[in-house]
């Protein structure tokens, strides 16, 4: 084990003194990532704008003694449109338009790329739906099933040799790929409880620069509780997030250092006053084996406003 880690620092080494620019494929985010989480009520259209945070550390050679020769930080930042629309009845049109802002530090150094990021619409059918948005029924639920696409809005050009920028596909604000979705959320509440459901399939396609992110597949499960005090509307959050990715692949071959699991503790609240919405919620890592534990996955934070109509 310890000739193989050898082997592995010497031949690392080799590539940052010979091509000081290249960085290595190790990054906590694959570019062109959404999230769905807890939605406003049900039945209404809304738009709104969402802010939301994540953040890694990796450590090349994993937990051996030589992984803080290699540390860097990612941090990515979101700024995002977000809306969702009843053309018809059983129809709801889901769209996100995100602007991103990504920082990796390494070395005391620290470089970054803003700019759209990649935008996704997702359609989804109701199955059923009890839901009446108010407290008068003991007993409600509601089932979407779905799909949609993510389109290649980002920017995804970087250049090995460039020392100017990060040398990483899952740096860059976009995937440059044309992406698909398969979606479907269910909810069931009982008087002023209840629990709210998603589970998501990502299919990636390859890019112009002959690199694939590893298909995804996330989950949400959270618990809530609706508590009326005079105007506003509070609904607290427990529940927990989960979250795999195949390993990516470039020209046909497997990228080694990508892909794993994630499991979240997510807890937050909505605040609802008229047609205007609040919400925040905060991600912390119960468990997670990223890029064979060479990632780390810090704690999360996500604040959302609508306007409901």
């Amino acid at each position: 084990m310890k000739n193989h880690i050898a082997v592995l620092i010497f031949t690392t080494s080799f590539l940052f003194i010979s091509f000081p620019s290249k960085a290595c494929d190790l990054c906590g985010c694959g570019a062109g990532g959404y999230y769905l989480g807890v939605m406003p009520q049900f039945q209404k259209n809304f738009v709104g704008v969402r802010y939301r945070n994540a953040s890694f550390d990796s450590h090349l050679g994993g937990n051996s003694n030589y992984s803080s020769l290699f540390e860097t930080q990612e941090r990515f930042y979101t700024a995002e449109i977000w809306a969702r629309f009843y053309p018809h009845p059983k129809l709801q049109l889901l769209a996100f338009l995100p602007y991103q802002w990504n920082f990796q530090d390494e070395n005391n150094q620290t470089k970054s790329l803003r700019g759209m990021a990649d935008a996704s619409i997702i359609a989804q059918y109701e199955i059923l739906n009890t839901t009446t948005d108010t407290i008068v029924q003991k007993f409600e639920h509601s089932f979407f099933v779905g799909g949609g696409v993510k389109l290649p809005t980002g920017k995804s050009d970087f250049n090995e040799e460039d020392a100017l920028q990060v040398a990483n596909a899952n740096f860059q604000l976009g995937t440059g790929s044309t992406d698909f979705l398969l979606t479907s959320q269910y909810t069931i509440r009982y008087k002023k409880a209840g629990l709210t459901a998603d589970i998501s399939y990502k299919i990636n396609t390859e890019n112009n620069q002959n690199y694939r992110f590893g298909n995804r597949v996330s989950s949400n499960a959270t618990l809530f509780y609706v508590k009326q005090l005079g105007k506003f509307g509070f609904m607290p959050t427990l529940g927990t997030y989960y979250e795999h990715s195949q390993k990516d692949q470039r020209e046909n071959k497997t990228v080694f250092d990508t892909g794993g699991n994630l499991f979240n503790a997510v807890f937050g609240t909505q605040i609802y006053t008229g047609r205007f919405m609040f919400g925040i919620n905060y991600h912390t890592p119960l468990k997670q084996n990223l890029a064979n534990n060479q990632i780390n996955s810090k704690d999360r934070l996500m604040i959302q406003t609508a306007f409901l109509f």
